[in-house]
């Protein structure tokens, strides 16, 4: 399903295109209200994401434009416009939905699986060849009643072939609908990712399923249609490791940034710490103005993937609530830590200088209630399984920087979100000379 985002703020309009990526959806970015509108009008989408504050034309001037050209085509304003006033015209124009910023990503996927409901005949939203089933709502994959996980470009793949079975097909146009590119018509890059994709299904102790995943994509017509031979369906278990290693290079070079296969003798091992390496590198996107602002700070340890929340960008001094100021930060972490099944410890971490206030009596209070306040706000706020989170309070035992001056306690005042990898779990031992509080566990 191909979803255009109109939105001219560079970093929110990333945040959203990775999660809705993350989700098996194709998308793509226009930055001003002229290239949506173009891009609206000539491209085959599925759904527009409309930012009303626009520049070159306003996003209601786009809207009543789309209504005339694609009086069908939904679209849900994202803005932060939240009078009435603004909410009336809007749907009045012909919005299908309106939600407001700052808002929580999973609101934002709920939102867009109800419009996917409303806006498809049902036959259309669960796709379905011989006995492989495609659930465009759910994203789901099954093939005689067996789920099959798919990578985003996987399943966006299936999905525009099952949605095109006896069209005529070319690379030209997956490369267009799929990955959002025009390369030349002769690359191979097609028909190299789904042969890369049978031997990873396939290394996912999915079996034969493989076999009958390529196939359909063969039946579906896509190599006949390119004037391409078709390639053979294999038979036997999954590529060797040096051709595996060839196509995962003409991949890169393709940029389709999948992850490397890994023997199974290092898959635990070698493929958390790859996962890792792609999260930090979509967080430090994602984040990368209160990085440089250095009010998040990333770095790796032993353990796993540490994202730092500064106290001066997330909590008002001896408070244990989060900014509303930090929430649209806090929602871009949340969308891209959803995506993934890692567990996570909540460290509050403190300065040497003793607090006492009214509803603080101690240091260890404040960083027990900072790490807590976060757990709570995962769970409840964007629906994170409690089995996944624990919190610790660690005060002043875990400084980063000296205490001696002002710029580093100001880099231990700060929670810690530890992304822990599968095989790796620390656990700190307490400092010389020093007794370290018991986490507290939710």
């Amino acid at each position: 399903m191909r979803i255009l985002i109109a939105e001219d703020d560079e970093a929110l309009a990333r945040f959203v295109r990775q999660g809705l990526e993350g989700e098996n959806y194709s998308v793509e970015v226009a930055s001003d209200g002229e290239q949506a509108r173009q891009a609206a009008t000539d491209q085959n989408f599925e759904l527009v994401i409309l930012d009303l504050n626009l520049p070159k034309i306003d996003g209601v001037s786009v809207l009543r434009h789309l209504r005339l050209k694609k009086p069908t085509l939904p679209v849900l304003v994202l803005t932060q416009r939240t009078r009435v006033e603004d909410r009336v015209e809007c749907l009045d124009t012909g919005a299908d939905d309106y939600l407001g910023k700052p808002f929580s990503f999973s609101e934002l996927s709920a939102r867009i699986r109800a419009l996917v409901r409303r806006s498809h005949l049902p036959s259309e939203s669960v796709l379905q060849v011989s006995d492989l089933k495609l659930d465009r709502v759910s994203r789901l994959v099954e093939r005689a009643g067996r789920k099959i996980e798919l990578t985003t470009k996987e399943f966006a793949l299936l999905e525009y072939l099952m949605r095109n079975a006896g069209r005529r097909i070319t690379r030209s146009m997956i490369l267009e609908h799929v990955w959002n590119l025009t390369f030349d018509t002769t690359t191979n890059v097609v028909d190299v990712y789904i042969n890369y994709a049978s031997a990873q299904v396939d290394q996912r102790k999915i079996g034969r399923l493989a076999m009958a995943i390529q196939t359909a994509f063969q039946q579906l017509g896509v190599f006949p249609a390119s004037g391409a031979a078709q390639i053979p369906v294999p038979a036997v278990p999954p590529l060797p490791p040096d051709t595996v290693q060839a196509i995962e290079k003409a991949k890169q070079e393709a940029e389709l940034h999948r992850l490397p296969p890994v023997t199974d003798d290092q898959a635990d091992t070698d493929s958390s710490d790859t996962d890792l390496s792609l999260l930090q590198s979509e967080l430090q996107q994602a984040l990368e103005k209160e990085i440089s602002e250095h009010a998040v700070a990333l770095h790796r340890e032993t353990d796993g993937l540490v994202i730092s929340l500064r106290e001066f960008g997330f909590f008002d001094s001896g408070s244990v609530s989060i900014k509303p100021t930090a929430m649209p930060a806090l929602d871009r972490i949340a969308s891209l830590l959803a995506m993934r099944t890692c567990r996570l410890r909540i460290e509050g971490h403190t300065d040497n200088v003793p607090i006492h206030t009214a509803q603080i009596t101690s240091n260890w209070e404040l960083s027990t209630g900072r790490s807590t306040e976060l757990v709570r706000l995962l769970i409840q706020r964007y629906r994170f399984a409690p089995e996944r989170l624990s919190a610790a309070g660690y005060a002043e035992y875990h400084p980063i920087a000296s205490n001696a001056t002002p710029q580093g306690r100001a880099q231990n005042r700060r929670v810690d979100l530890v992304i822990l990898s599968e095989r790796l779990v620390r656990v700190a031992p307490p400092q010389t000379g020093s007794s370290k509080p018991s986490p507290a566990v939710p």
